[in-house]
């Protein structure tokens, strides 16, 4: 079960206020007074101690939200860019990043591994050096009709 340490505050703070009439200035009861005030007190530190809790909850939330969105941003960049000057952008923050001790290479390569099914080994090639190297490997492959000319 939860407290509510914000009502639970508010609730001792009133008892330990409270004065047996409106002209005695003194509460009824020093002790009870003391143990309500001491409990007030507890309750409401308690009470911060949540707001800093659900505020560290949100930063870490935020900050793993973040870094996702730059490892996917990199990792896309660099697996499906279709021009010279996107991949070099992804590179270059890949390099920022590493620079300033944000490391995500790895988590890069397993988004492009899992996520886009590629090889990551594959993206260290700019997409016109990608197309040259594909094209020369299937230019270089056998085709049926080169043994005696006739499809197998």
């Amino acid at each position: 079960m939860s407290v509510n340490h914000r009502a639970e505050a508010e609730k001792h703070l009133s008892q330990g206020s409270f004065v047996s009439s409106p002209d005695k200035p003194h509460p009824a009861d020093p002790v009870a007074t003391d143990f309500h005030l001491r409990m007030a007190q507890v309750h409401a530190t308690l009470a911060a101690g949540e707001t800093a809790m659900a505020d560290t909850i949100a930063y870490r939330h935020t900050i793993n939200t973040m870094r996702f969105a730059l490892i996917r941003h990199v990792a896309e960049g660099l697996a499906l860019s279709e021009g010279d000057e996107a991949h070099q952008h992804a590179r270059g923050l890949a390099t920022y990043l590493d620079s300033v001790g944000l490391n995500v290479d790895n988590a890069v390569d397993a988004y492009i591994q899992d996520q886009l099914g590629m090889e990551p080994r594959d993206t260290d090639l700019c997409p016109t050096e990608r197309r040259a190297k594909w094209i020369a490997q299937v230019e270089s492959m056998p085709t049926p009709w080169d043994t005696d000319g006739s499809p197998t």
